[in-house]
């Protein structure tokens, strides 16, 4: 199953080079970095739309 992440690249709790080595040892991961919602963009719609769409795009349009 697809992974996909936000990383707010200015976050001011998780440094973003952190989460990029996890997530490139994770396998089948993808991410979307991001300033555009700082570290509270989980409470915008726009960014879970974008991470489903990460994923709906790595599994070839399946939903």
């Amino acid at each position: 199953m697809p992974l996909a992440a936000a990383v707010y690249f200015d976050d001011l709790y998780v440094d973003a080079g952190l989460q990029l080595d996890t997530l490139a040892r994770t396998g089948n991961s993808q991410y979307w970095v991001t300033n555009e919602f700082e570290h509270d963009g989980i409470s915008n719609a726009r960014v879970l739309r974008r991470l489903r769409e990460l994923v709906r795009d790595r599994l070839g349009g399946e939903r």
